[in-house]
């Protein structure tokens, strides 16, 4: 059920607010006797009171109720009774929406990301072909772009399958194949047409693919954000057929997101090219770490504020560009080179040094490893 549709739509007929609200399942009365032929003894309590709140039950999550509030000063009688017919022909709604999905679908689906799971547990099958089952889904020999999506629901309104592929499906205005796997984790494989589209794949640099694929992750982050509220983290690859790589693949989507996630504040769009430093000082032990931080800033930690880190991240990130990184900063070239300065007498660190910029660079990064860990 989208309960965010649900509270818009009470709020609309009823002019009156309502919150999202959890109660534990154990303090949510149930039917001690048949009040009709819907109800059953023992069944949850459609709605409670609950001090000045009334509580109108929306579905059981784990163990706890969630449920709509609103000021029980503010419904009558025969809107308590609307807001329960409004939310059962919702929740009967989804159910039959849930019955007319091919359930076959959402099976296949788990038999993939089983596969998946298991070439990820033992290397040692990593390459090999998909089992019997799955050899007649076409899907898996015809190239595709993998994305993984990592969801952080707010409020622990998690998508179920059938909503979440009916939101890609209207996305991507075309058919895609959306696997669960870990929890928080979707892996979708779209067709290579959402970046070839009008263009032949010869005529494709390496550098435009990657553009494509960058953009593509950009769009998906930006409408889950909007659809649902959470934090959502993308990651996507070169087009491959799933059949012979995937579980590899989605070890890369992985490992990206991951280092994405606790390197990159801010940044939800986690593409395993940009991150290939990255990659090489994430298995760096703690010790070694600490001595090289030390050895650039003479001491482990740097003391830096926001503003010095920033100006060096964004100086960078724009190959040392003075003009550039003025432009980015929205600071005058003068300003950045005061703070460069600046920073060059505080440590004996000139980063317009080649030599030293990578110093710098490579310190920078490991004090954000060792001090998120």
């Amino acid at each position: 059920m989208n309960v965010d549709h649900v509270k818009a739509q009470l709020e609309i007929i009823l002019n009156t607010p309502f919150r999202s609200s959890h109660i534990p399942l154990q303090d949510w009365p149930r039917q001690t006797e048949a009040r009709n032929k819907r109800s059953r003894i023992g069944e949850l309590v459609d709605w409670v009171e609950k001090g000045s709140m009334l509580y109108f039950r929306l579905n059981v999550d784990g163990s706890q109720v969630h449920a709509l509030a609103a000021t029980n000063a503010l419904i009558t009688d025969s809107e308590r009774k609307l807001v329960v017919l409004a939310i059962d022909t919702l929740r009967n709604s989804d159910r039959t929406l849930a019955r007319s999905v091919n359930s076959d679908d959402e099976q296949q689906a788990s038999s993939i990301r089983d596969w998946i799971e298991e070439q990820l547990r033992d290397s040692t099958l990593l390459g090999s072909e998909p089992p019997e089952p799955l050899s007649s889904i076409s899907a898996l020999y015809a190239k595709k772009i993998p994305m993984l999506l990592y969801c952080d629901y707010a409020n622990n309104n998690n998508a179920n399958y059938h909503e979440l592929k009916k939101l890609l499906d209207t996305f991507f205005d075309v058919d895609v194949l959306l696997i669960p796997l870990i929890d928080k984790e979707w892996l979708i494989l779209g067709p290579e047409s959402l970046i070839t589209t009008d263009r032949e794949e010869e005529q494709l640099e390496e550098e435009s693919i990657e553009d494509a694929l960058a953009s593509l992750c950009s769009g998906l982050h930006t409408m889950m954000s909007s659809e649902w509220v959470g934090d959502y983290h993308v990651s996507s690859y070169y087009p491959m057929i799933p059949a012979q790589t995937l579980p590899s693949v989605v070890k890369k989507l992985r490992e990206a997101i991951n280092i994405g996630r606790l390197q990159r504040d801010g940044q939800y769009i986690h593409l395993p090219w940009q991150l290939y430093l990255d990659q090489l000082l994430a298995p760096i032990p703690l010790a070694d770490r600490l001595t090289f931080i030390e050895q650039i800033f003479k001491r482990v930690d740097p003391f830096m504020d926001t503003e010095t880190t920033q100006t060096l991240e964004s100086f960078f990130e724009l190959d040392c560009n003075v003009s550039e990184t003025a432009k980015k900063l929205f600071i005058h070239r003068n300003t950045l080179l005061y703070r460069l300065d600046k920073f060059k007498q505080e440590t004996g660190l000139d980063v317009r040094s080649f030599n030293q910029a990578i110093h710098v660079k490579l310190a920078l990064q490991l004090y954000k490893v060792t001090k998120r860990k």
